[in-house]
């Protein structure tokens, strides 16, 4: 009995709990089901907009609000574009479930059925960052900007708009979530409003933002690493709400090992030895190379051997030869010298000869033949001098001369002196 009087007196409180229990709920979960009556109420933080993906009105399945299974589930009605008008785009949002446009929406289920809301939401994380006077850079990472960041502190526009960059040999990716477009199937593809452009400086390239088409697809694709996004004033799109998400694909250009080239074709990429034929072929797979990539330097250091052994080779060659060519040269000087001095001491020992040669010789009187004949007595001739003069005053065939009546005259004998003179030199 007591127990029953109190959870009467708790019942209030267990409703209260039950509607704040709803409310933790929608904040943090992606899917919730809010009953009728109820109030819905979605906020989320600072630089951060409502991102409602799915929501459905009507009788769909057994959960928190329909307790028992009947022959009435699965009729609904798609109202997202009623939660695009009040919540999608915006940090807040707030409603009432038994609101007229829901019941409106819903054609499925019959009036007097209990009904509910099923939602899918999320709060995106969009750039805070939004100067009216420069350029807002975003560098390198995945994103949204936000209309409604725009329309509070005023920026995007041509002297402050959004520079997206990524590095050398990736691309920026971009997607608009146009909560004023038609559905996902619809083909509608005129210009109905222009939110804006996109510009491609580096290729000359500007691309208008369109809206009033489907409410998510892909806006444009860059070509390089670097776009400039220019969006209009609120006025200007009249009032137009939307999300751009910016997204680097692509691997950045690859930086090839010590000793390697590198050719890249799209995702496709190639590395190659400068000093063999060794090859590999790498795929960009989410931002990564991927592919084994082997050493270059083994070949490079192999290379580097045979060049110092040629080297060594060709070096102690040129060593051995020029050593040969000096000995070679010093051998014929000393050679040069020796015949220049025996010469000289020829020309000397000559010259003391033609100025003594009487003292030296003295004619001897030798039987031959035929004819009495005189020839030079070597025997006052000195020793080192007999032997040069061996092969020229060796009797009888040198200097041989007929006897006549008497002796010769002192002048015949000076010419014979200066002849043997001349004849000793032209050796």
């Amino acid at each position: 009995m007591k127990l029953q009087e109190a959870t009467q007196r708790m019942k209030p409180f267990i409703g209260q709990l039950l509607v704040l229990a709803a409310i933790f709920e929608c904040r943090f979960a992606e899917i919730v089901e809010v009953c009728n009556p109820e109030n819905f109420q979605i906020s989320c933080q600072t630089n951060e907009v409502i991102y409602v993906k799915s929501a459905e009105f009507g009788r769909m399945d057994v959960g928190r609000c329909i307790k028992k299974k009947d022959d009435f589930l699965g009729c609904s009605n798609d109202v997202l574009s009623l939660l695009d008008q009040w919540c999608s785009g915006r940090q807040q949002c707030q409603f009432l479930v038994t609101n007229d446009d829901l019941e409106e929406a819903n054609t499925n289920c019959l009036e007097i059925l209990m009904k509910y809301l099923k939602i899918e939401y999320s709060c995106l994380k969009v750039e805070a960052m939004c100067s009216s006077s420069h350029p807002n850079r975003i560098s390198g990472r995945n994103g949204y900007i936000s209309s409604s960041i725009l329309d509070r502190k005023v920026c995007g526009s041509s002297k402050s708009p959004w520079i997206i960059s990524a590095n050398p040999g990736q691309n920026i990716h971009l997607e608009i979530i146009d909560f004023n477009g038609e559905s996902a199937s619809s083909s509608f593809i005129s210009c109905g409003s222009v939110y804006g452009f996109i510009l491609e400086r580096s290729l000359g390239i500007n691309y208008t933002i369109c809206g009033g088409q489907r409410r998510e697809r892909t806006l444009y694709t860059s070509k390089t690493n670097s776009i400039e996004v220019h969006l209009f004033s609120k006025n200007s799109r009249k009032g137009a709400i939307f999300l751009i998400h910016h997204t680097v694909i692509g691997c950045s250009e690859l930086v090839p090992p010590s000793h390697a080239w590198y050719k890249r074709e799209g995702s496709e990429a190639v590395i190659g030895c400068d000093n063999n034929e060794k090859k590999w072929q790498v795929t960009c797979v989410k931002k990564r190379w991927v592919g084994d990539v082997g050493n270059c330097t083994e070949a490079v250091i192999n290379y580097f051997i045979s060049v110092v052994v040629i080297s060594g080779i060709a070096s102690i060659a040129i060593v051995l030869s020029v050593v040969a060519i000096v000995i070679g040269t010093v051998y014929i000087n000393k050679y040069r010298i020796k015949q220049e001095m025996k010469r000289a001491n020829l020309y000397k020992t000559y010259s003391t000869i033609g100025s003594n040669v009487q003292a030296y010789y003295r004619p001897v009187t030798v039987d031959q033949s035929e004819n009495n004949a005189t020839c030079w007595d070597m025997s006052l001739v000195p020793p080192n001098q007999m032997t040069l003069l061996s092969d020229k005053c060796t009797c009888p065939t040198l200097q041989m001369r007929n006897q006549g009546n008497g002796d010769k005259t002192e002048g015949e004998r000076s010419l014979e002196r200066q002849s043997l003179y001349s004849s000793i030199r032209s050796t």
